[in-house]
């Protein structure tokens, strides 16, 4: 049996995200929830009191420093699903460029595992985990793909959204630390949520793009249907070595 209080102060903490800057006002917060002020005030008083709430100078709520090191731990070191790790495995042996997975993290997509095709006398640049969303193929493709996207935030990407769901991919042509670069994005969906992007990056002209789009949606649909098999509880087959 679930806890009641539990899961309403996850709803509470769950609803930051929906205001502009991540602050909010008891009302606003108990207009959003459409909770009494009162009972809303009980809970936020509650996580300011243990560390996961703070106010500012306008008597606003927002989370706490506390709250931005226990989100980023878990972004940074929460497992990616074996299913999508065996994937990005398989996709560098086809494609022999690099293969990103990337969450959405507030106002940024960060890759939380990577990769990399072996080349002999290859120059490996230094990974940055950090895309713009609004320019960067997995970005693009973690915000078409929300469900639980706030417009507002994103506005002026409507058409671009838009054309991403349409075609089930999305890409990108630009600079990136330094180099002019190509890259190519798929959502990885499960019962409507987009748990992450898997991403391919090359240097531009180096990468067949169709091959690329056609491989990539391919392994989404493997993919998917394997987290949806084991979501359902259906056996994984083994290999031979774990037989």
């Amino acid at each position: 049996m679930s806890l009641q209080s539990v899961s309403k102060t996850i709803q509470v903490l769950e609803a930051f995200l929906e205001f502009d800057g991540g602050r909010s006002s008891v009302s606003e917060l108990a207009r959003l929830l459409g909770w009494s002020r009162a009972a809303t005030h009980q809970y936020v008083s509650t996580l300011a009191e243990s560390g996961w709430l703070m106010q500012n100078d306008k008597r606003e709520y927002l989370l706490s420093p506390r709250a931005a090191v226990f989100g980023r731990f878990a972004i940074e070191y929460s497992a990616v699903p074996a299913e999508i790790s065996r994937a990005m495995v398989t996709l560098v042996e086809q494609l022999n460029e690099p293969i990103s997975y990337a969450v959405l993290n507030g106002n940024e997509a960060i890759i939380i595992e990577r990769h990399e095709p072996r080349r002999p006398f290859a120059i490996t640049q230094a990974l940055e985990p950090h895309l713009d969303p609004r320019t960067s193929a997995s970005g693009l493709a973690l915000l078409a793909f929300d469900a639980h996207l706030d417009r507002a935030r994103w506005a002026g990407l409507e058409g671009k959204l838009e054309e991403a769901r349409a075609l089930g991919y999305t890409e990108s042509h630009s600079d990136w630390l330094g180099d002019a670069i190509d890259a190519v994005a798929v959502p990885i969906m499960l019962r409507g949520e987009c748990l992450g992007a898997l991403s391919v990056i090359a240097p531009a002209g180096r990468m067949d793009l169709p091959i690329a789009r056609s491989t990539l949606c391919a392994a989404r649909q493997s993919i998917e249907r394997e987290l949806a098999e084991a979501a359902l509880g259906s056996p994984t087959p083994q290999s031979d070595s774990e037989e």
